[in-house]
């Protein structure tokens, strides 16, 4: 049976042929791409720097020309006097305008502004001391921005193109023979010879009236340039640029939505001329700029394509003469599939040595291929020995997997503490007897089921959901292998409290979350018995201790007469007791609120300083008996804190009172505060034994004192530490110490900023 023809495909010699074409045409494309790049540049370049030098010499140009009215008007300023004959001036002034014809008014000025005289005896006798020009030369300031003509626009009419005139003012005081000010000699400048500029510039250089010109005032209003951008504000980098003081060109879009190619400068002033900060743009469309560029592109495109072609028939002329020999030797080698010798395979003729070397190696590669055919049926033998090796094994290996699963289930099913299995969306998937004990469901019943709805009471099921959509978000767990207290229910609703201790495996195998949890109802209810049993004896103790304090105190005052030497130091002694009794009573009530949080705060933004001053007033009586001195380091931060001040103020009472406890006799206790990174630190430095180091590790622990025994000098709790702690901590900062015994020990804590 003859096996069926194999699809017709492109030959060799057309692949070749459609290669060498493809790649002639790309070489084209590429050249063109890097001509029109390099050509680009450097047009760009070279007309940008034009159009840079055109700005610029425009810009030079107004300035000298301005420069020319600007001494013209001052020299004449200088010889003219306001009080001479009214028809003199007035041919003085006419002359004047008939020295330069773009002078469209001329006049002079009383110091009141009365116009005495003026060319055409135009405004003679009007009042202009409202005009600017006057007053600007008054003050100084000579020179007046492009504007439209106001009390001469009835009298000299529109221009040519039918627009309002529009001037550049330029004026300078007259002075009598004594130096005083005489009166203002003013000119109106015709706007119209910032054309004949632009004419005299850009008529020999711009035949095809392809470029633009622009004057533009320092507020950035076009005062010359295309009609439907006269009057108008721009904001384009160029003119950024030009502002700075910069002359160059850059590409960029403008308001019209065409880009053009902009030449740059700005206005300097000339000699005593000191500019009116004009800035030139000259652009050319970027259409027109890069007309050359796009004619050199055109030309080398065609030229490829004419190149392309030609090479195409040399590469197919090439392709037939290299696949010419592979072809027949294709051909003997399909008379080899149809039972040929071997020694067949080598053409009788090579039109190259490579084909040649082919026909051999085809031959030799038939006698290696027989030989691996041998190897082969032997190596498939060996191979499935090997097979059935490694299936016994993997067998074994599965045996023993199950094994370890069975050990590990038989763990989990005997285990004294129920045990919940959960996968990374929350859903149950094991369940062992004794969790089946606490929570009543049975395996079958809860497996698949969502652990959030099924084991925890409602108010909690959607931050459960929230935490489980987290984790799979970011991978983050930070609850895994710690003890955890929760609330859960069990399938009545009945709320227990336990501990529960997570465990997770994430492979790519298995992912899951684990859980054992321990029932400690029990230890609630002792808990909660204890906190009651502390509270009630803590409130039973406090009345009659504030009974007895209250007599003790009375009889310390003296109000029960006087007492004996020995019964006062009784009295005395007995006073303070009750004292310590009513602090032990009141940290013990503070704790118990702290564990319960109980504790409130009335959290309000206020001034540090004025916490840490009264902590420092209300502790004076109790240091000054000791002989201790309590020093307020100065100035204190001006800053707020979110904080209660009564808590904060009971902090520093603490930190205050154990600092003076443990100073020497008239030693000193330091109160310090100072803004840090994040937020302000308080600190309070006494100079006593200070903190044996032993005992850094549990000084802000309950009931921890560094010296425990019943003779310790100072008295106290134990519990202050641990209560500032927790105050801090509440109001989102922390506590620390530094401590050298016998030098110095500082205590500080640290309070955010709002």
């Amino acid at each position: 049976m003859k096996s069926s023809a194999p699809p017709q495909r492109l030959s060799l010699s057309a692949y070749l042929a459609f290669t060498f074409s493809l790649m002639s045409i790309l070489l084209t494309l590429i050249l063109t791409a890097v001509m029109e790049r390099r050509a680009t540049a450097q047009v760009e370049s070279s007309i940008g720097a034009s159009l840079a030098e055109l700005a610029h010499q425009t810009a030079s140009r107004l300035d000298r020309s301005m420069f020319e009215r600007y001494r013209e008007v001052r020299l004449m300023a200088q010889r003219l006097v306001p009080d001479g004959d009214p028809d003199n001036l007035s041919r003085e002034l006419a002359a004047l305008q008939a020295s330069y014809p773009y002078y469209a008014w001329i006049g002079l000025t009383d110091t009141a502004g009365k116009v005495l005289a003026s060319t055409k005896n135009m405004l003679v006798g009007h009042d202009v001391s409202k005009r600017p020009w006057f007053d600007g030369a008054l003050k100084a300031k000579h020179v007046g921005d492009v504007h439209e003509a106001v009390l001469l626009a009835k009298l000299l009419g529109n221009t040519a193109s039918g627009d309002p005139p529009r001037f550049v003012d330029v004026a300078f005081p007259t002075v009598d023979a004594s130096g005083r000010t005489s009166g203002v000699l003013g000119a109106h400048l015709s706007w119209d010879w910032a054309d004949d500029i632009q004419h005299t510039i850009f008529d020999a250089v711009d035949k095809t009236h392809v470029i633009d010109l622009l004057i533009i005032s320092g507020d950035g209003t076009v005062r010359l340039g295309p009609p439907m951008l006269r009057d108008t504000q721009l904001e384009l980098p160029s003119l950024s640029e030009a502002l700075t003081g910069k002359t160059g060109y850059r590409v960029e879009l403008w308001p019209d939505g065409e880009k053009y190619l902009v030449g740059y400068a700005a206005s300097r002033g000339y000699r005593e001329y000191p500019g009116l900060g004009w800035n030139v743009l000259v652009r050319q469309p970027l259409s027109v700029a890069y007309a050359p560029a796009r004619h050199l592109q055109l030309t080398v495109f065609i030229s490829g394509l004419v190149i392309a072609g030609l090479f195409s028939l040399l590469g197919w002329y090439a392709a037939r003469t290299i696949t010419r020999p592979i072809l027949e030797l294709a051909q003997f080698a399909q008379g080899l599939g149809d039972g040929g010798h071997p020694e067949r395979l080598v053409p009788s003729r090579a039109a190259y040595r490579e084909a040649g070397q082919l026909g051999h190696s085809l031959t030799s590669m038939l006698d290696s291929l027989r030989r691996k055919e041998e190897e082969l049926r032997q190596l498939n033998a060996s191979l499935e020995r090997r097979v059935e090796e490694r299936t016994a094994e993997l067998r074994e290996a599965l045996g023993q997997v199950q094994r370890s699963e069975q050990r590990v289930q038989t763990i989990i099913e005997t285990a004294q503490d129920p045990f919940v299995g959960i996968d990374f969306e929350g859903r149950i998937t094991d369940w062992n007897p004794q969790a089946q004990k606490l929570f009543g469901w049975s395996r079958e019943e809860v497996l698949g089921r969502p652990m959030a709805s099924t084991l925890l009471p409602e108010r909690y099921v959607a931050k459960s959901d929230v935490a489980m959509a987290h984790f799979r978000e970011t991978g983050a767990a930070p609850f895994i292998n710690q003890r955890l207290e929760r609330v859960m229910i069990d399938r009545h609703g009945r709320e227990i409290p336990v501990e529960v201790k997570l465990g997770m495996v994430n492979t790519e195998q298995l992912k899951l979350f684990s859980g054992f949890v321990h029932d400690i109802t029990d230890r609630k209810e002792s808990e909660r018995l204890k906190s009651e049993f502390i509270s009630t004896v803590s409130h039973e103790l406090r009345t009659p201790l504030t009974a007895i304090y209250g007599s003790l105190s009375l009889l310390e005052s003296g109000m029960a007469g006087q007492l004996p030497v020995d019964a006062a130091k009784m009295v005395a002694m007995s006073t303070r007791s009750c004292e310590r009794l009513v602090r032990l009573i009141n940290d013990v009530l503070d704790v118990e609120k702290i564990d319960a949080r109980l504790l409130s705060y009335d959290m309000k933004l206020r001034p540090l300083a004025g916490m840490i001053e009264q902590a420092v007033n209300d502790i004076g009586p109790y240091a000054a008996p000791m002989g201790i001195k309590v020093s307020l380091k100065t100035p204190l931060p001006d800053v707020t804190v979110r904080a209660d001040g009564d808590r904060i103020v009971q902090v520093l009472m603490n930190l205050l009172s154990n600092a003076v406890k443990f100073s020497l006799q008239g030693g000193t206790v330091e109160v310090a505060a100072e803004v840090v990174s994040g937020g302000v630190r308080v600190r309070v430095v006494d100079h006593g034994e200070g903190v044996p180091p032993q005992f850094h590790g549990r000084i802000f622990d309950r009931f921890a004192q560094a010296d425990s025994s019943d003779r310790r000098c100072s008295g106290g709790t134990g519990l202050g530490l641990n209560i500032c702690r927790s105050i801090v901590q509440a109001h989102g900062g922390t506590i620390s110490f530094n401590s050298e015994p016998g030098v110095r020990t500082e205590f500080y804590f640290e309070l955010p900023l709002p």
